[in-house]
């Protein structure tokens, strides 16, 4: 877009006629990043495990992928008071291209022999996140300036649901793709070897479709946008202030919650595929069944969250949070390799698919129910900051617990068990702590019979994306 030419309203045709083609290629654009994430960074930690990584190296890998990007996009954020939004997210996806190159050569100099490429391949995957993190803010921006406040739900619930089924497709398919790969090195007895070149496959349709994704962003339409700084607030204020206000007792709780969380999350892969011995298309139903009852559970929380508030939404969620990894342990307890399959699909898929999508729904929510709109960008970026932070901790007392030489049980799953007694500590000291900052109804049981309707399938993840109109300047 030019930087010359007249300013005008919002609700000219020549604007409208810019917006609505935009608005339709973010449709398009989303299912291609969608097949990008599903491909690429869903299968990074089974990359990382058949290049012989250990438990305490994902553990690793998974601290510096919450770290980096919560330290990230504090700077990222400001990026957008320089620089074009469209430009920051075009840039930050080019590094995040390239990356592919040298992410898929670590690979091929592990089968060579090449020391250390674990480690290589987990500084790689921290600078992937990075660049993800980088164009993250500003594309949320950008979006936020696209969409009518008044639309906003009806239009993210079709771009996510279109994103959402190719993303599905794409993990199954990539699964499929592993499977035969690894089968075929069984037969030529080259496993590894063929095993990578599957991850090389799935990794360079990742990067086309990212390449897809970036040319359908670079023909969106960018209104300018004008920056106050009035608003600003630096880390240490929000740290200062923190305990006295409801959402900065929220951020400390959702802080030190995802320790807890965080000690667990890095080993679930490991367990299912190298413990377990599940195959790809195994490992992947498990996975993808928990997105599909977090997409089936959805509208439900929605309206949960709009008539009860976002405090009794977080509180109902992080408990059942607490129980998910026992209910991993209690897999042990079925005898039959089928059976413990079966299980792991439904039972905990079904809890975790609850719990967490009104987890991250109430954390989204109440950031803009407690936090002025024109201050929400700096409250939104200082929270993700103090739960990477507590991610990044939580994933480094998993590695080191995997260190540690337990005998009495299997280690994987005594970090699941500290896991859950850490998650019922958090949550039976922080959970009293939250306060609802609007009014809401008094709780009914009876709504969740009446309004649950999971064969509607209508996904609806509500983006309350920072109304940027008024400050948005459109020229032609």
């Amino acid at each position: 877009m030019k930087r010359g030419g007249k300013e005008v309203s919002v609700k000219h045709p020549i604007i409208q006629k810019r917006i609505n083609k935009s608005l339709k290629l973010s449709v398009r654009e989303g299912s291609a990043a969608s097949v990008s994430t599903s491909l690429g960074m869903s299968y990074f930690s089974p990359f990382a495990l058949a290049m012989s990584a250990t438990s305490s190296q994902i553990g690793i890998l998974h601290a510096l992928a919450s770290l980096l990007p919560s330290l990230v996009q504090i700077k990222a954020s400001k990026l957008i008071e320089k620089y074009s939004r469209k430009k920051i997210v075009l840039w930050g996806l080019v590094a995040q291209i390239l990356l592919w190159v040298p992410i898929v050569l670590a690979g091929i100099l592990h089968y060579l022999g090449v020391p250390y490429m674990v480690w290589a391949l987990v500084g790689l995957i921290g600078l992937f996140y990075v660049s993800s993190a980088l164009a993250h803010p500003a594309w949320f921006s950008w979006m936020g300036s696209l969409v009518p406040e008044d639309e906003r739900g009806r239009y993210f619930s079709r771009r996510n649901r279109a994103a959402g089924f190719f993303g599905l497709v794409s993990m199954v398919l990539g699964a499929i793709i592993l499977d035969y790969a690894k089968e075929l090195g069984s037969i030529a007895g080259n496993i590894l070897g063929y095993t990578l070149l599957g991850f090389g496959i799935l990794f360079a349709i990742a990067a086309i479709s990212r390449i897809w994704s970036w040319t359908l962003l670079a023909r969106q339409y960018e209104p300018r946008l004008k920056i106050r700084k009035k608003d600003y607030f630096s880390f240490w204020q929000f740290l200062k202030k923190a305990p006295e206000t409801p959402f900065g007792r929220f951020a400390i709780f959702r802080s030190v919650f995802g320790i807890a969380v965080g000690i667990a999350s890095p080993f679930w892969a490991v367990y299912m595929l190298r413990d377990l011995g599940f195959s790809y298309i195994w490992f992947v139903a498990i996975t993808v069944s928990v997105t599909v009852f977090q997409l089936m559970f959805l509208p439900l929380l929605g309206k949960f969250s709009d008539r009860f508030g976002n405090a009794r939404l977080m509180k109902v969620s992080a408990t059942l949070i607490i129980f998910t990894p026992l209910l991993w342990l209690a897999s042990t307890l079925i005898g039959s390799d089928i059976g413990v399959k079966i299980y792991l699909l439904f039972a905990p898929a079904i809890v975790e698919g609850f719990a967490w999508a009104g987890f991250n729904l109430a954390t989204n929510n109440y950031v803009y129910d407690s936090v002025s709109q024109p201050k929400q960008g700096f409250g939104l970026s200082y929270m993700n900051l103090l739960v990477g932070l507590g991610a990044f901790v939580g994933a480094g007392i998993g590695s080191l617990i995997a260190l540690m030489n337990i005998q009495f049980m299997n280690v994987l799953l005594f970090i699941f068990l500290v896991s859950a007694i850490g998650r019922l500590v958090v949550a039976y000291v922080g959970l009293g702590q939250l306060r609802e900052v609007r009014h809401v109804k008094k709780f009914s049981s009876s709504f969740l019979i009446k309004e649950f309707h999971p064969v509607q399938g209508i996904v609806r993840e509500v983006h309350h994306l920072n109304p940027f109109e008024s400050k948005d300047r459109h020229h032609i």
